[in-house]
């Protein structure tokens, strides 16, 4: 990573020796990063699209109106670097103090090397992920499905606010090309899931073939009108093709084409996020039973990533009874809750657990997991939740995404 170190010191101190106190710091950042350091002359010439990370360093006391005469230059969130010499926090901390004044937005870092060399790799990330999301081109296929009456969104305060391009495919589209697939295509597809399947209840060969020309119209559909990610319409497919996307939707999130169910923007919207911050394929799934005396949530539904299970079987879906649904077991361990909602995508929950146990209820979606939090969510789930959806990641990754959140300026639930 390449970053662009703004150098801000009060001339009435010393250079030479400034600059000595100040070497061996600066050193350990290079040790990790490709740190170029610039003055304020030097800053005011150069192309910020030369870096990936722009940082202001308070090397001393006394910067402050230096800092006033490059503000406007500056990228928002402004990032001060400091120490614990000359004074450099308490001047970071008039400076941001001004910057919120100014409506603007910035943190100070402060710490060890290690905490240092740390934080700026997670801000490098959270800057890579508003740039990629400023790119995405989410395809909508169908509308959302009629029960969703809390997770519309507003379309062009979201393309404002976060850059997304919406694309309406009306779901003729998938059924045009629904037909238009290789047995020997389909045959190959279906070895490759039955090899890995630990078995079948309730469906057949044929039932999988079915599901599976889903799964190839609408990765055909990705790649003809370059689609970042998708989500669609899915229960029309149960009445219209007498099978349902939930096998589709998770071979292409195994593939990494995040795919959202049932027309669900928010919950689509929430997986991209949550898999370009951290890596992991995101569950999308509903919560389905709350235990407040032990913090405990029961997540379900039938689309989980194949990828992502110690094992699955393929069932049929729990709604409708046909198609191809997946139960799939998971690990137990760390895991991160999601959901970003509200009309322009402006408000989330994020919340670390444990997952404790796989259930096999008929009574709920194929894959169930049961996740223990680890302080009280009964008042987010019972009174002020964000819809239904929620989407569940492997591992402890709240940090990097309320960081990421925080720097959007969106409120925590």
């Amino acid at each position: 990573m390449k970053i662009g170190l703004i150098m801000l010191t009060s001339p009435i101190h010393e250079k030479t020796y400034i600059n000595s106190t100040l070497s061996p710091f600066i050193q350990s950042l290079d040790k990790e990063f490709d740190v170029h350091t610039l003055n304020q002359d030097e800053f005011e010439t150069a192309d910020p699209e030369t870096y990936d990370l722009q940082i202001v360093f308070i090397g001393t006391g006394g910067t402050e109106n230096k800092f006033k005469e490059i503000y406007q230059e500056l990228f928002d969130p402004v990032y001060l670097l400091t120490t614990s010499l000359h004074n450099s926090l308490p001047a970071s901390m008039e400076i941001l103090s001004w910057i919120k004044k100014q409506n603007g937005n910035g943190k100070i870092l402060h710490g060890t090397s290690d905490q240092l060399v740390a934080e700026i790799k997670e801000i490098h990330t959270v800057t890579k992920v508003k740039k990629l999301i400023s790119s995405v081109r989410l395809g909508v296929i169908g509308t959302p499905s009629d029960w969703l009456i809390a997770s519309g969104v507003n379309r062009e305060d979201v393309r404002k606010k976060w850059g997304i391009e919406f694309k309406d495919i009306n779901l003729s589209e998938l059924y045009a090309r629904y037909d238009g697939y290789s047995s020997s295509m389909i045959n190959q597809k279906t070895k490759e899931i039955l090899d890995k399947t630990q078995g079948m209840n309730g469906i057949t060969r044929e039932d999988i073939a079915t599901a599976l020309r889903v799964y190839f119209a609408l990765k055909d559909i990705v790649k003809d009108y370059e689609l970042s990610a998708q989500t669609i319409r899915c229960f029309d497919l149960v009445t219209e093709l007498q099978t349902t996307g939930c096998l589709a939707l998770s071979l292409l999130n195994n593939e990494r084409i995040i795919s959202g169910c049932e027309g669900d923007i928010p919950a689509t919207f929430s997986m991209m996020v949550a898999h370009y911050l951290t890596g992991k394929l995101p569950f999308m799934a509903n919560p389905v039973e709350i235990d407040s005396e032990n913090n405990q949530v029961v997540f379900a539904h039938c689309t989980i990533p194949t990828s992502i299970t110690d094992s699955y079987l393929l069932r049929t879906h729990f709604e409708s009874g046909i198609g191809v649904g997946i139960q799939g077991r998971l690990q137990s361990g760390p895991v991160t809750v999601v959901k970003i909602g509200g009309n322009t995508l402006s408000r989330h929950f994020v919340e670390e657990g444990e997952l404790i146990k796989n259930l096999s209820r008929h009574t709920a979606c194929r894959t169930q997991i049961a996740v223990e939090f680890n302080r009280e969510v009964e008042d987010y789930f019972l009174q002020d939740p964000i819809a239904n959806h929620h989407v569940i990641i492997e591992g402890e990754h709240g940090h990097i995404i309320k960081t990421f959140m925080e720097q959007i300026q969106l409120p925590l639930v």
